[in-house]
């Protein structure tokens, strides 16, 4: 059975997410034609990055990894125009300005999929009970190594 890119591999057991949580709906394109609705997007994506991120806490200042993974029946839109909006979204509430941004993975996995659920988190569990094709956002802070490749 294939890891789903939501869970995390054997480098990311441990390293828990500064920020993790799922967006129900059809996602909207970065090059969307209709500017309300990517309007709405990033506006959904703000509330609910708000709502996962401790009222407290500053911005994060240091340079990040983003994983936005939307899982769905079908793939409705390329990944570099999912990512953007998310982006763009999570700027202010998550990281102060998306040049933070160092690495970045974008995936659609069907919602219907078989995937392990051993270290499923409890955020992309509730979001898979729901039944409707959502979008999982989690940012860590980046890792010092680098790799080639």
């Amino acid at each position: 059975m294939p890891r789903s890119p939501s869970q995390p591999d054997r480098a990311d057991r441990g390293r828990a997410p500064e920020l993790e949580f799922c967006v129900h709906g059809e996602p909207a394109s970065a090059r969307a034609h209709n500017r309300a609705r990517l309007a709405a997007w990033r506006q959904r994506v703000r509330k609910a990055a708000g709502a996962a991120w401790p009222e407290d806490r500053n911005p994060i200042e240091l340079v990040v990894e983003l994983r936005i993974t939307h899982y769905g029946e079908r793939r409705v839109i390329d990944m570099d125009n999912l990512i953007k909006p998310v982006q763009d979204a999570l700027q202010g509430i998550a990281y102060v300005d998306d040049g933070q941004v160092k690495d970045v993975t974008g995936n659609f996995r069907d919602i219907d999929g078989r995937y392990p659920l051993r270290y499923i988190s409890p955020c992309l569990s509730a979001a898979f009970s729901n039944g409707r094709e959502f979008v999982h956002v989690r940012v860590w802070l980046a890792r010092d190594d680098e790799e080639l490749g």
